[in-house]
C-alpha cells in the first residue's frame, strides 16, 4: 500500500509541476508550444514503459520477478537482468505510458495554433496517444479475461479471448508505429 501512495504522489507532482513553473521567455507566439522539456520527458517515459514491457515479456534481456520489495540482479547468462518488484510489468508499462502521455499533453495544450506540419502532426499525435491509452485499458481487460478463463478451465472462452488479444495487439502495435512516424515528422517540422 505505501508504494501505491508513493506512485500517486509522484503522478500528482508530475501533473502539478508545469503549473508551478512558468514559461518565462516573455514571447507570446501562438505557433510555438511551451513545456517542450516536459514533452521530451513524457516521450522518454512512454519509450521506457514500452521498452520495459517488451523486454520483460519476451525475456530478451530482462525478466521480472514478483516480490514485496524492489531490487534487481545482474547475471552473466541470458537473460542478463532480473527486476524484482511488487508490480507486474504491465502495471509498470501503464504507469510510465499514462504519466508520459499526461506530460506530452501539457506541451500539446500550450500551443495556440495547430496549423502547418508541426501543428497537424502534433494534433494527430494527441489523437493517437488517446487511442493508444484507451487501447491499453482494453488490452488489459482482454488479458484479465484470458487469465480468468484459464483459471476456470474454460478453454473455449480462453481461446475467444486469445483471438481478441491477437487482433487487439496488431492494432495497438500499428497505432504505436503511426505515433512514432508522426513524432519523427513533428520533430522534423519544428526544427
Amino acid at each position: 500500500m505505501p508504494m501505491k501512495r508513493l506512485l500517486a504522489f509522484l503522478l500528482l507532482t508530475l501533473l502539478i509541476t508545469p503549473f508551478v513553473l512558468a514559461d518565462d521567455d516573455g514571447e507570446e507566439n501562438e505557433y510555438e508550444a511551451g513545456y517542450t522539456s516536459l514533452a521530451v520527458a513524457g516521450v522518454a517515459m512512454i519509450t521506457a514503459g514500452v521498452a520495459y514491457y517488451t523486454l520483460t515479456k519476451r525475456k530478451l534481456i530482462i525478466t521480472h520477478q514478483r516480490s514485496s520489495g524492489w531490487g534487481f540482479e545482474i547475471k552473466m547468462e541470458h537473460p542478463y537482468m532480473t527486476v524484482i518488484g511488487p508490480m507486474s510489468p504491465m502495471t509498470i508499462h501503464h504507469f510510465f505510458t499514462i504519466t508520459g502521455t499526461l506530460l506530452v499533453f501539457l506541451h500539446f495544450f500550450s500551443c495556440g495554433n495547430y496549423t502547418g506540419l508541426a501543428g497537424t502532426t502534433g494534433l494527430a499525435m494527441a489523437v493517437i496517444l488517446i487511442l493508444l491509452n484507451v487501447m491499453g485499458f482494453i488490452g488489459r481487460s482482454i488479458n484479465h479475461g484470458i487469465i480468468s478463463a484459464a483459471k476456470a478451465n474454460d478453454m473455449e472462452k480462453a481461446r475467444k479471448y486469445v483471438s481478441r488479444y491477437e487482433k487487439w495487439k496488431k492494432l495497438h502495435i500499428l497505432l504505436a508505429i503511426i505515433f512514432a512516424v508522426l513524432l519523427a515528422a513533428h520533430l522534423n517540422a519544428v526544427d
